[in-house]
Formats: C-alpha cells, sequence, structure tokens
C-alpha cells in the first residue's frame, strides 16, 4: 500500500494521466490451497491509463523519462531514468539502506535477479529510491547487491545440500543470530530463493515449491 495509492489522488487533483506497467498482481498463478501472505497489504485498486513497455519514453516539456521494468519485489515494478541525466528512480528495486523483499507468489527471486542484472547495464550513477536517501555509485552498489543475492543463494543451497529439508530447518541456522520473531519473513526470503533454485534444477521437491514443501538437493 506504499506503492500506488497517492496516484489517484493526484490525478484529480492535477488531471495528470497515470503511467505504469501494469495492476499489481502476483508473480505467477497460486497453487492449490496457497494463499498470498502480503495480499492484504497490496494496492488491488490502482489502474493505469497508459500501460508501459519496456524503453518507453515518457516526455514532458524540456525533460523525458525512459521506463526500465524491473519486475521481482512486484511484479509491476518499474524503475525511471531521467534522459540525458546520469540519474534514475530506483523505486523499491535498489535502495540503500536495506534489500528489497522478494516473497513469493507477490514476488520473484528469478525475475528481481534478472531485473538486477538489467540494472547492472545501465550507466546511470545516481538513484533516487523509493525509501532511503540518495544513492551514490550507484553501479557499484548494485553489482554489491546482487553479489550479496547470491551470497545468500549458495548459503541456501549449501543448508539443502547438508541435509535440511525444510525452510524453518534452514532458517534456524542461516538466520540463527536473527531475531525468532522475524523468522517468519526471513523464510519468505528463503522461499524465494528455493523457488529460483527449483527453476534453475538445483534443489528437488514433490510438486510445486510450497513453504511447507520437503527439499532434496539435485542430483550432480
Amino acid at each position: 500500500m506504499d506503492h500506488s495509492p497517492l496516484a489517484s489522488p493526484l490525478k484529480e487533483k492535477t488531471g495528470a494521466s497515470i503511467y505504469a506497467e501494469g495492476p499489481h498482481r502476483n508473480s505467477r498463478e497460486l497453487h492449490l490451497g496457497e494463499i498470498n501472505s502480503l495480499d492484504a497489504a497490496a494496492d488491488h485498486d490502482f489502474k493505469a491509463d497508459v500501460i508501459l513497455k519496456h524503453g518507453d519514453m515518457i516526455k514532458g516539456k524540456d525533460w523525458a523519462l525512459e521506463t526500465i521494468l524491473t519486475p521481482g519485489h512486484t511484479q509491476n515494478h518499474a524503475c525511471f531514468a531521467i534522459s540525458d541525466t546520469n540519474m534514475l528512480f530506483s523505486g523499491d528495486h535498489v535502495m540503500s539502506w536495506a534489500t528489497s523483499i522478494v516473497a513469493p507468489p507477490d514476488g520473484s527471486m528469478t525475475d528481481y535477479m534478472n531485473s538486477l542484472s538489467v540494472m547492472m547495464e545501465r550507466k546511470e550513477t545516481v538513484y533516487f529510491p523509493g525509501h532511503g536517501g540518495r544513492l551514490e555509485k550507484a553501479p557499484e552498489f548494485v553489482r554489491a547487491l546482487r553479489a550479496h543475492r547470491k551470497m545468500r543463494e549458495t548459503a541456501v543451497l549449501s543448508r539443502i545440500r547438508a541435509g535440511d529439508k525444510t525452510i524453518p530447518d534452514i532458517v534456524k541456522v542461516i538466520y540463527k543470530e536473527t531475531d525468532p520473531r522475524l523468522h517468519g519473513a526471513a523464510g519468505l526470503s528463503v522461499f524465494a530463493h528455493i523457488e529460483d533454485l527449483v527453476t534453475q534444477e538445483r534443489v528437488l521437491c514433490e510438486g510445486p515449491p510450497a513453504l511447507n514443501s520437503i527439499y532434496a538437493p539435485a542430483l550432480v
């Protein structure tokens, strides 16, 4: 609900059109019996007047924004580069103070990692996130952010190869220094990495991946 609810009041006051990738939605179809734990926090009323594709330009007087579609945190997430400058609005995709929440089925780690790769190819050096302050040396930060996610992926895979079969088992080890009250949120992050590892065929489970599934390493 901190993404887009202000768009409609701004439209009413200014007459401006709303430009976006599209409505909020799950990153994939729900599996049988699955719920989206973040659904109550989603802005399901959001509607765009103009649907944007990757690379689309939004032009005004003496300025232009380039659309950079970056699904992952949410399916409809987008960043916007200010043309002819070194600046970019990075939303919740890249923030200077924290890593983004990626929680299936609301978000997708596969999409998030691909979107980070897209950002790594960009030339902009200054980001303005949706939360937190101005981010300098953005390309270096994005590379470090992606490396951090890859390290977390390696840690999750290592625990499964060590014999941990469930997400709570993995969380207890990887997040042993974290307040147990936050282990539920940590489990969603581990779940996102496991979904990605299943997609990569490095982790196996019976049926589609779920928070309560039993996991095993794929045979090398």
